[in-house]
């Protein structure tokens, strides 16, 4: 994995602030004032991480963000920076595809923190033996993939979380709550347990595109949802 970051903030100062913590953990860091030379560095380069500033010149955070998750090569994990007391911003992140959000004004080792915290759950995919098998889908956490009739998918780290904990719990409806809590850690903030279900959106169309046979991921209403090949 690269060791390379990127922040995306027309603020010099918080650019400076994060370059200067980061690469003193190790980190090779990037900046971009506005969006679009965000944008097109993120395309020329491999990431680790995007920091993600919301307002920002040129193309803002959310357009942004929607695009790399729209790339099929791209699923670097995103680190959204918000306002203080933004909520919906927040959430309108989360539902977009970030990974994660920092709150203005944050501290250097707050930020250090999750950066190392979001890098070592993408990490532990890497250590991890199961593998899964179900209907014409495969599972392979120690190597990071996921395979549909051995056409190879690209998801995010929140994704591939999402679908492994369903994965491991087939035939168990599982809430969007629960949902929330375990894969992103916190409890549902105003409504972001609409966050699930644009991943479980996103997850479903990635397995489709190759899948004809089997539906995986199935809608229980009024509670969440279950992992079952039918």
């Amino acid at each position: 994995m690269s060791d390379r970051i990127i922040v995306i903030d027309d603020d010099e100062h918080v650019c400076e602030l994060v370059r200067i913590a980061l690469e003193a953990e190790g980190f090779l860091v990037d900046e971009a004032f506005d969006g679009e030379d965000g944008m097109n560095k993120i395309r020329d380069n491999d990431y680790c991480i995007v920091l993600l500033d919301i307002m920002l010149p040129e193309k803002d955070g959310w357009e942004i963000c929607r695009e790399i998750r729209n790339s099929n090569s791209k699923n670097v994990p995103i680190i959204m920076l918000t306002a203080r007391g933004e909520e919906v911003d927040r959430v309108l992140g989360l539902e977009l595809g970030a990974d994660d959000y920092i709150t203005k004004p944050f501290s250097p080792r707050e930020m250090v923190a999750r950066i190392k915290a979001l890098l070592r759950r993408t990490l532990e995919y890497n250590r991890e033996e199961d593998v899964i098998e179900c209907g014409n889908l495969t599972i392979d956490s120690c190597k990071y993939k996921v395979k549909v009739h051995n056409h190879e998918l690209d998801f995010t780290p929140k994704e591939l979380d999402l679908l492994i904990l369903l994965a491991k719990n087939v035939g168990k409806p599982l809430t969007r709550e629960e949902l929330l809590k375990r894969v992103w850690g916190f409890d549902d903030p105003a409504g972001s347990t609409r966050t699930i279900d644009e991943h479980i959106k996103r997850i479903r169309s990635k397995i489709q595109q190759y899948e004809y046979e089997h539906t995986y991921i199935h809608t229980v209403w009024g509670i969440g949802y279950k992992f079952e090949v039918k």
